[in-house]
């Protein structure tokens, strides 16, 4: 099948009409026979975004349609961020299909054996799901286990599985009548169901199964499939620290089974098996806008030197996004610049140009003294990864507004990162606007600023055009060997030598020389000694200018009198 039509797609006036397709593509394998569905995976056909499609044969597997139609019903009318997130769908005579968030099953994950704390991450978003359903919507899900989980980009886990879940005030509950049809039902079921029948959890709590499903998912991602529940007691390599609310979790009891909003309650706990920094880091990026921003300061220090050790798809789709999403709306300000140039530096040129690029570049319009500074203390991290109209356009025209400002560190800041925009500004912008910026410091109150502006320049000059460094470079730095800060005439002594290939002899001798040879007796001794050396450069280079000139043969006639003596 080419592709999917939307649910949106209604019998209007007796015609089918398609507003959305989904071209289906390879099958997942590794998901066939462990659910009532398979699983494909697709494209979106109008931008080509991935996505997820399990599909249901409604003539092969009629005995199991009604859990199908639940799954399909329950997709549609509930919604929380740690359930699989449903996109569309569409129900048909002989199958039915529902469009999902682009995810691979949980197995795939587990067999790479990921990180513990990726796992714990996991497992505490499973049980927010869970905790979710039984306490918020009084719902059973019924259907825990690892081929009901699965992992997005970012390695989060996502629970699906839906073909049971039911509330007891359902008319009908489906999964009363039909849990026994689920794949491998009688290896997952709770005690409880085991010698007596679905019927009775009607008797207990919705949470009873659930939390019985949810330690043999416990069980199954530490030490792998089991096959009798006698195995659960042998906890394996489950961590220490989980043992105890574990075997609270498959008491064969109901009434004494751990709920599983206590389990993640303990798990919260101070030294709990949920204090780590993976888990720590998203529960606060998830609670970002509630944090105070003493607490907002202080985890974006730790941030920054703990990305390393973190999942690297968790950083670049889960905790980046978030990060973005902090720092253009307010949340995180400047401080959070560093850890997203940080995790920029693990991805490709597309990945940057698509999560961080545009972000950056609205940044530099926000007229925050600190937000400015973070940008062009970093904006060598990120330069490469903007194209020139971009930064002639979008960029420079910000930054140039440093130049002027009131505060002396915005000004040097924004001096010093020319060097960075130079090579990708135009020829106007940089002959024009930016030398008057220049020329401007160069009389600054800062003696500081007034030496950078005249080393910036030195540095930038072979981007000037030719007759731009003829008639402002000797003056500029001429200029500058008057400026009462030492570092200043020293500064511009060397970017005179550096620059010499620009002057002809003309310039060298009567515009350089005189000046560089009053500073020969400069007050300052590091001042001298730097001009002797200009002065020996200078002169060599004039020597071998000279030495292009064209001589003129000249007829010189000695007359010769003689004088008679007296």
């Amino acid at each position: 099948m080419d592709y999917l039509k939307s649910t949106l797609s209604r019998v209007v006036l007796g015609k089918d009409i398609p507003t959305l397709q989904f071209n289906i593509a390879e099958k997942v394998d590794s998901y066939e026979g462990v659910s009532i569905w398979s699983l494909y995976q697709g494209t979106k056909k109008e931008d080509g975004s991935p996505v997820s499609i399990f599909t249901f044969d409604c003539t092969k597997q009629k005995d199991k349609l009604p859990l199908a139609k639940n799954a399909f019903k329950k997709f549609r009318t509930i919604r929380h961020p740690d359930l699989l997130r449903y996109v569309d769908g569409v129900e048909t005579d002989s199958n039915i299909y529902i469009v999902t968030e682009n995810v691979a099953p949980l197995i795939t994950q587990l067999n790479v054996r990921s990180d513990d704390n990726l796992v714990s991450w996991g497992l505490y978003k499973v049980g927010n799901a869970l905790k979710f359903l039984n306490n918020d919507c009084s719902m059973i899900h019924g259907n825990v286990r690892i081929s009901s989980i699965f992992t997005n980009k970012a390695g989060e886990w996502k629970l699906g599985g839906f073909e049971l879940m039911s509330s007891p005030k359902e008319d009908s509950p489906v999964i009363f009548t039909y849990g026994g049809l689920v794949v491998d039902s009688s290896k997952y079921a709770s005690p409880e169901i085991a010698k007596n029948s679905w019927n009775i959890l009607k008797e207990h709590d919705v949470w009873v199964t659930d939390s019985w499903n949810y330690g043999t998912l416990v069980y199954e991602v530490y030490n792998g499939e089991f096959s009798s529940t006698n195995q659960l007691e042998n906890t394996g390599v489950i961590p220490q620290n989980i043992l105890t609310p574990y075997k609270q979790l498959i008491r064969a009891s109901p009434k004494s089974r751990l709920k599983i909003s206590a389990f993640i309650d303990a798990g919260l706990r101070p030294n709990g098996f949920f204090q780590n920094d993976l888990v720590q880091i998203n529960l606060f990026l998830e609670n970002m806008n509630i944090k105070e921003a003493r607490e907002k300061d202080i985890f974006y220090k730790k941030l920054i030197n703990t990305i390393d050790k973190l999942p690297e798809n968790m950083s670049k789709y889960k905790i980046l996004p978030e990060l973005l999403k902090a720092l253009e709306f307010g949340s995180g300000g400047a401080k959070v610049l560093p850890s997203i140039i940080k995790i920029g530096e693990t991805l490709d040129d597309n990945e940057y140009e698509h999560f961080i690029v545009t972000s950056i570049v609205k940044m530099f319009a926000v007229p925050d003294r600190a937000m400015r500074l973070s940008l062009l203390e970093n904006l060598g991290s990120f330069i490469d990864h903007l194209d020139n109209k971009t930064v002639n356009e979008k960029v420079f025209p910000h930054v140039a507004t440093g130049f002027t400002d009131t505060a002396p560190i915005i000004r040097e800041s924004t001096v010093k990162s020319v060097l960075l925009l130079a090579p990708k500004l135009t020829e106007r912008v940089i002959n024009n606007d930016l030398l008057r910026y220049l020329a401007k410091l160069q009389m600054d109150e800062m003696p500081g600023i007034r030496t950078n502006t005249t080393i910036c320049l030195g540095k930038i000059s072979k981007y000037l055009s030719d007759s731009t460094k003829k008639k402002v470079l000797v003056t500029a730095f001429t200029r500058a060997l008057r400026d009462p800060f030492p570092h200043a005439r020293a500064a511009s002594l060397m970017a005179l030598t550096a620059t010499l290939e620009f002057y002809d002899a003309t310039d060298c001798a009567t515009r350089i020389l005189p000046c560089v040879s009053a500073v020969l007796v400069d007050k300052e001794k590091p001042v001298r000694i730097q001009a002797f050396k200009s002065l020996d450069i200078i002169v060599k280079r004039l020597e071998k200018l000279v030495e292009s000139m064209v001589s003129v043969e000249l007829n010189i006639v000695f007359v010769f009198f003689q004088f008679n003596s007296l």
